[in-house]
């Protein structure tokens, strides 16, 4: 983790979901994996993995449907439906329950902006986490994908949020765009540290952040 020397008030905190507060990749892969199958394509596990920690499920969704004529909706439904199936392989991340206890102490409200379905806050209950978020935002709600930053401007506006104060938590490159898009800084598992982003090991690492950037409020 590099931090920067300047310090940078804390009061809330938008969390990525997959892969960020939760581990899902097992679940994540095992589904796309039978879509390739279902619709016989070649699956290509690295190649697989490698597009959607570098790009999203999304756009490979959408390259699937334009390299081989299939429809996108039928393949977003055929995920949804088969992820969502699977949500009991979901856990949570390491350290992720404790830092959400000791940044709600600190007085950091928390948010989370994700590309999963409406399931989601089934998840966060199951995992008993559910409390610590002020709104959860899913693909369910309607905005545009990431980065595009519509879902951020909506929690900017109904929550007054204070950009300086506010941070998005990701773990791949798109979560570092959607940050900038939205104009905040961003903490990245990983992507590298930046003048627009701060790079962690794990989630531990933002304890030491909050220590050195945190606000009374």
């Amino acid at each position: 983790m590099a931090l920067r020397n300047k310090a940078f008030p804390l009061a809330n905190f938008i969390w990525d979901f997959d892969g960020t507060l939760v581990e899902s990749y097992e679940a994540i892969i095992e589904v796309l994996n039978l879509l390739y199958d279902n619709y016989q394509l070649p699956f290509d596990l690295n190649g697989v993995s490698d597009f959607i920690i570098e790009n999203s499920i999304g756009e490979l969704l959408e390259q699937l449907s334009k390299e081989h004529g299939l429809s996108l909706l039928t393949l977003k439904t055929f995920f949804n439906h088969e992820q969502e199936a699977r949500d009991h392989m979901i856990s949570l991340m390491p350290g992720a329950k404790d830092l959400l206890d000791y940044a709600t102490g600190k007085g950091i409200r928390h948010f989370i902006i994700t590309h999963k379905g409406s399931t989601t806050e089934q998840v966060l209950t199951r995992l008993g986490i559910k409390q610590y978020f002020t709104e959860v935002i899913t693909a369910a709600s309607g905005f545009a994908r990431k980065p595009d930053s519509e879902s951020f401007d909506y929690l900017l506006k109904k929550y007054k949020l204070d950009k300086s104060q506010t941070f998005y938590i990701g773990d791949r490159p798109l979560d570092r765009e959607f940050a900038e898009n939205s104009k905040v800084m961003s903490i990245n598992l990983r992507e590298a540290s930046s003048e627009k982003n701060i790079a962690i090991n794990d989630l531990s690492d933002i304890k030491v952040i909050i220590d050195q950037n945190i606000i009374s409020k």
